[in-house]
């Protein structure tokens, strides 16, 4: 069953609350390497840096976690 407008409207104001856009500019022959290499992989380039951006947020919040389990321990 094809989307509703109203439906579509949603899904837009949702987006619009919760999501936000990363971007940036690499040279040509550069993004061409790195979707060739996402190619030869399986994988998209969006979800590939999808994929870097949690495994560098999951980092992140392990380094919070330690550090607020030491200042625990300091008390």
């Amino acid at each position: 069953m094809p989307v509703s407008e109203k439906q579509k409207g949603y899904a837009r104001k949702w987006d619009k609350e919760n999501m936000h856009t990363v971007s940036t500019r690499v040279r040509m022959e550069e993004f061409k390497d790195y979707k060739a290499w996402c190619e030869m992989r399986g994988v998209s380039v969006t979800s590939e840096i999808k994929r870097f951006v949690m495994e560098e947020l999951d980092k992140y919040y392990a380094e919070l976690d330690r550090l607020h389990e030491e200042e625990q321990n300091k008390k």
